[in-house]
């Protein structure tokens, strides 16, 4: 079967959505012969060189459209639409990445004019903080996503919503997920103190500013802490993080780390902390589990469906720095008891992050392409 994945953003972007294109598409292929290829646009900071990329890819065909654009929002042109209907036309199926205003748009003409088969793939927040966006969702993309053959959603609660509020069918649930087996293979190392990591955008949606916040209130609370929080990662909140680790010590900003390395750092720490204010699934959830972590997590979308509360880590109940702050503060008597006891969680931790590894994904997602095509 020919597949074809598109999506707005360069995968020189390299975060997370980018990492799951290369890695579905070769397990797709590898699993059960698929012929796939990856088409996107030019969106995103670029953190991928030309020459890593093409090792994430390994055989995967991948076209880059040259898009033009305005306020970070890509115009099609004549020539990117004509691209985009030839890969459409080649194609038996496609899935492409939502979320990008007029996106929808498009892939509805391509899929008017080739007749083809098309899952969107909702792998961002449906609401977000831009107006603009959600508005467009509300009014325009709640009405397009009609027209589509089906749905993939990460977490259960955006298929309950594009179900029940909505009125969307074939709306499937497939988590997401990563190459699990060198984070399984990681072993935790020994070290004193309490070590907190944080991977990912150093954006609004992470909550990072509301993490900093909740940091500081616990140093203040517990002057002579041993915890340690450190932030892998890059982002326009970055500049933050570092007026934040001059003034604590134990704040420590890695910046981006090459995801070769991230085994071994996840080894050096016992706590995965995440303070999203929307998350609809979170791969680097998926990393640290695999690694033996326990993950500290707000309660939204992605976390809901994965944390079972004190078995694989703990849920912060409120979106707050206070709530962030108290939660910290409790995980931090925990390890004054018992240094060793995110250790202990180690084996549970592990089970749930084999339930995601992108090969369970692929077995999902090609199930449910075949029934589509039937």
């Amino acid at each position: 079967m020919r597949i074809l994945f598109y999506s707005p953003v360069d995968l020189l972007h390299g975060g997370g959505c980018e990492r799951w294109h290369c890695d579905i598409t070769n397990s797709l292929v590898k699993q059960y012969g698929h012929e796939v290829e990856i088409v996107t646009g030019n969106l995103g900071e670029k953190r991928w060189n030309e020459n890593y990329l093409s090792t994430q890819l390994s055989d995967i065909s991948y076209t880059r459209i040259q898009y033009p654009t305005l306020f970070g929002a890509i115009l099609p042109t004549f020539s990117a639409f004509s691209i985009l209907l030839k890969k459409f036309r080649n194609a038996d199926i496609v899935h492409f990445i939502c979320g990008f205003i007029g996106q929808d748009l498009l892939v509805a003409v391509l899929k008017f004019i080739t007749q083809k088969k098309v899952v969107v793939g909702h792998h961002a927040p449906i609401f977000h903080s831009s107006r603009l966006h959600n508005l467009y969702m509300q009014h325009v993309s709640r009405y397009v996503f009609r027209y589509f053959d089906a749905h993939q959603t990460l977490n259960s609660s955006d298929r309950e919503f594009l179900e029940t509020r909505w009125g969307i069918k074939n709306v499937y649930f497939i988590p997401s997920g990563v190459r699990t087996e060198k984070f399984l293979r990681s072993k935790r190392k020994n070290h004193s103190g309490l070590m907190f990591i944080s991977v990912g955008r150093y954006a609004w949606q992470k909550g990072i500013d509301l993490q900093l916040r909740a940091i500081e209130m616990f140093n203040r609370r517990m002057v002579k802490n041993s915890a340690q929080f450190n932030f892998v990662g890059s982002g326009e909140l970055g500049k933050i993080i570092d007026d934040y680790t001059k003034r604590h010590k134990n704040i420590i900003n890695l910046r981006y780390m090459k995801y070769e390395v991230m085994p071994k750092l996840y080894a050096q720490n016992d706590i995965f902390f995440l303070c999203s204010r929307e998350e609809p699934f979170g791969l680097v959830l998926v990393e640290a589990w695999a690694s033996g972590l326990p993950v500290l997590a707000t309660r939204t979308a992605g976390p809901i469906d994965m944390l079972v509360n004190g078995k694989n880590g703990w849920f912060i109940p409120q979106i707050t720095s206070k709530s962030i702050s108290d939660a910290l503060y409790k995980i931090y008597l925990k390890h004054t008891r018992d240094a060793n006891f995110t250790y202990k969680m180690r084996e549970r931790c592990r089970e749930t992050g084999r339930i995601f590894s992108i090969d369970t994904t692929a077995r999902k997602m090609h199930q449910t392409f075949f029934a589509f095509t039937a």
